[in-house]
């Protein structure tokens, strides 16, 4: 369970960095489905592929799935939060010739394709994520400016923005009270982030690769309150 004070940091900040949250033999059996899905291994590095996401793939157990990932999306939503089956990894592979660079500009979910919205999102990692490492960037408090954003233009919520001409996302990460940051941590640390929060990868000039996992929580009512943008950011949750 969150604490008060680990809640309210995540209603001021729109993300909460929990660290050892996924137990070891978790991350274990994790790795080995993945090295095995590539018949390849973290020592083999010639054998690597270069696929950023994987096809037809999905962790057992799903991250999402877990335990203390269900109590933790129960407690926020006060069970009306729900996260699908998948869970495969997004892969940052080394790249050490690469100049590494902080991203620019920072986007929010749910915009593939067909509009799916979404209220809370957490990432984990396979294996210890140093700087330059192909961490998570996040742009602390955020969703706090996305949300004034939508309440200004709320006929936006839907995507349209990408018909307005010279519109990126950059608009909203530009909007952020403070700047990016990495996500640095260690296998099996997990970020929860609020689902207007601004977020990228980044590139990874390290000598590990760098395995994203992530799971992301809709509201059962989704489909009822997808247009809307409450005055409150916080009404379809429990804190």
């Amino acid at each position: 369970m969150l604490t008060p004070e680990q809640i309210a940091f995540f209603q001021e900040h729109g993300y909460l960095i929990l660290k050892n949250l996924i137990d070891p033999e978790t991350i274990d059996m994790w790795r080995s489905q993945i090295w095995n899905h590539f018949n390849s291994s973290l020592e083999t590095p010639e054998t690597w592929p270069d696929d950023y996401t994987v096809q037809d793939f999905s962790f057992s157990p799903v991250f999402g799935h877990l335990p203390a990932m269900q109590e933790i999306a129960a407690q926020l939503g006060g069970g009306q939060f729900f996260t699908g089956s998948g869970g495969s990894p997004i892969i940052k592979w080394p790249n050490p010739e690469e100049a590494w660079k902080m991203p620019n500009d920072g986007h929010i979910d749910a915009y593939g394709g067909a509009w799916s919205p979404f209220m809370l999102g957490a990432t984990t990692y396979l294996y210890d994520a140093e700087s330059h490492g192909g961490a998570f960037v996040f742009w602390p408090g955020s969703h706090h400016s996305t949300h004034k954003y939508f309440r200004q233009y709320p006929e936006q919520i839907d995507g349209s923005f990408y018909d307005i001409k010279d519109w990126g996302w950059h608009v909203l990460s530009d909007l952020s009270p403070e700047g990016p940051r990495e996500f640095i941590g260690a296998a099996g640390d997990v970020v929860l982030w609020h689902a207007f929060l601004c977020h990228t990868g980044s590139s990874n000039v390290r000598s590990v690769p760098r395995f994203g996992v992530f799971a992301r929580y809709a509201h059962k009512q989704k489909e009822e309150i997808k247009y809307e943008i409450p005055e409150d950011l916080w009404k379809y949750w429990v804190i």
